[in-house]
Formats: structure tokens, C-alpha cells, sequence
């Protein structure tokens, strides 16, 4: 299994606000936080009334070299501290997740935005694959990605109404 971990800490943001935000998303909202980058990200089917199993579309341009397009099924939704999204092709799920981890601390928001991709046990043979695909420098603009996304999503929040 492969695991890409980006840690950090957004000063003035609170873990509700940022999990309300990407629990419910929008296509405007999404859009708004970051122009040209983030494209698109909504529903496509509902889940549960806590999200669990809803169906998620997002697109959006990793700098000027990368687009990741795909669907996510919501796995695991805990108030307000964690988000597990896993992905989806042609309607299976992939062995690929994105674990949102937020928690409120007196310096500020901490975040772990955490990508998991491959298989445990036998499967594991098959990740020298998939490195082909997610390689060093697919992982360095993730990072890059990570580190201005998050503290632009604080200032988006700032001035937006609720």
C-alpha cells in the first residue's frame, strides 16, 4: 500500500466549518475557493442522512501538469473530525481512499489529508503499478496542492456567509 501524508496547521479555521464544506459540496463553492484549480465537486447520489454512501463527482487541476477527475463513495463520516472518501471507476470501488482528518487545536486547524492506494496482503504485489501512475513527482504536486489549498479554504470561509 502506498500512503501520501500532508500535515499541517491553518491558523483562524475551525474543523466544523471545513468539515460542513467538503461533507456537502457544491460545484459553485468548490469553484470559488480556488478559481482555474478546483473545477467541479457535488452529490451525485445521497447517502445516509450523515453522508455515509453518498456518491461524489470532483475534478480539479493539480498545477498545470495534472487533472484528477473521479468519483468517491463517502465511507466514513465522523462529526466534524474525519471524512473517508473511497474512489470508484465504472461503479466498483477502488483500492484508493482520501482520509480528511481535522481537529481543532489552540494554534489553529490541524489537517491530515491522507491518500492510501493499493492493496494489503498479496495484493500488495500489484503497487509497484501503481507507482507508474502515482510517482515522486505526482505525490510532490499533491503536496504542493495540499499546502495552498487548505489555509485558501480558511480565507474562502471568511467571506462567505452562512
Amino acid at each position: 500500500m502506498i500512503t501520501h501524508t500532508v500535515k499541517l496547521i491553518v491558523p483562524n479555521a475551525k474543523a466544523e466549518d471545513f468539515y460542513n464544506f467538503m461533507i456537502n459540496p457544491s460545484t459553485e463553492r468548490y469553484s470559488g475557493w480556488w478559481p482555474g484549480e478546483h473545477l467541479e465537486f457535488y452529490i451525485v447520489k445521497p447517502g445516509n442522512q450523515n453522508h455515509v454512501g453518498d456518491i461524489v463527482f470532483m475534478d480539479e487541476y493539480l498545477g498545470s501538469n495534472r487533472r484528477l477527475t473521479f468519483h468517491a463513495q463517502v465511507r466514513r463520516a465522523k462529526r466534524p473530525n474525519q471524512i473517508v472518501w473511497q474512489m470508484k471507476k465504472m461503479g466498483l470501488l477502488l483500492p484508493a481512499y482520501v482520509n480528511l482528518v481535522l481537529k481543532d487545536s489552540p494554534k489553529g486547524l490541524l489537517i491530515k489529508h491522507e491518500l492510501r492506494i493499493g492493496y494489503k496482503g498479496i495484493g500488495r504485489i500489484l503497487d509497484p503499478l501503481i507507482t507508474l501512475y502515482f510517482n515522486k513527482s505526482f505525490q510532490a504536486d499533491l503536496t504542493k496542492h495540499c499546502l495552498i489549498e487548505w489555509p485558501k479554504l480558511a480565507e474562502y470561509l471568511k467571506g462567505v456567509t452562512t
